[in-house]
């Protein structure tokens, strides 16, 4: 779900005439995972401009580096030496998700990404596996917006509980068969044990926290704002 943005940018030629550039950006969402400046996102958020990312929300405007990428489980780790606010607590999984249970996005959809303020959805777990019973995903009630890729899944207590990925759409063929019809629509996270063996593979120390007390959408955004960013980058 990467965004691309197309920005005009004045530049004076030789000849002191304005020529016009076109420069294209990705942006998706991401979440420090500690307070060494590592950030989580996914794969195809810097898939196209690995050498010029961003990150801003908690943090001011800062250069991002990549460390590591999994094409496989569509995940990035970013490292930034800006000092951050705080970090996301993984689940620890005492109180597993079930189908039903409520859960929040917190990103940065559509322009909000111009403005660096985040947008949050709630949404409502439909199932802990995906489409097919694979168990690297997380299946969860249409919420997304292009942008709001890499973000955490955050259960009713605000801790993580997947990396928001991607849209699924269940299509089937009309009466006709002459075309596929879209006849149910839903939104997939990679699941927390990926995201734990991804960052338990690169050494990377994260918190966790219990989830037994629940608290309000507004409550939750408060806290992930010190968490959160906007990922971007120019794409070459």
């Amino acid at each position: 779900m990467r965004w691309l943005a197309i920005l005009l940018v004045l530049t004076l030629a030789s000849d002191g005439n304005a020529a016009v550039q076109l420069m294209t950006y990705s942006s998706g969402t991401g979440f420090f995972v500690n307070r060494d400046g590592y950030v989580i996102t996914n794969h195809h958020v810097i898939e196209h401009c690995r050498d010029n990312i961003n990150v801003v929300g908690s943090v001011p405007l800062s250069v991002a580096t990549l460390v590591v990428e999994d094409v496989e489980y569509d995940l990035a780790l970013l490292k930034t030496n800006a000092l951050t606010i705080d970090q996301a607590s993984l689940n620890s999984s005492k109180q597993p998700l079930r189908a039903g249970d409520p859960v929040v996005v917190v990103g940065f959809p559509g322009s909000s990404w111009e403005t660096v303020h985040t947008k949050t959805r709630e949404a409502r777990i439909l199932n802990t596996k995906g489409p097919s019973g694979e168990e690297r995903w997380l299946e969860f009630s249409d919420a997304l917006a292009q942008g709001n890729s890499g973000g955490p899944l955050l259960d009713g207590a605000g801790n993580v509980v997947g990396v928001v990925a991607a849209k699924g759409r269940l299509m089937v063929k009309n009466n006709t068969g002459a075309r596929e019809e879209v006849v149910d629509q839903f939104d997939l996270a990679i699941s927390l044990p990926v995201l734990r063996q991804f960052l338990a593979k690169h050494n990377i120390l994260f918190r966790e926290a219990d989830s037994g007390i629940y608290l309000s959408s507004d409550r939750i955004t408060d806290d992930a704002r010190r968490f959160v960013v906007n990922v971007r980058c120019r794409v070459d």
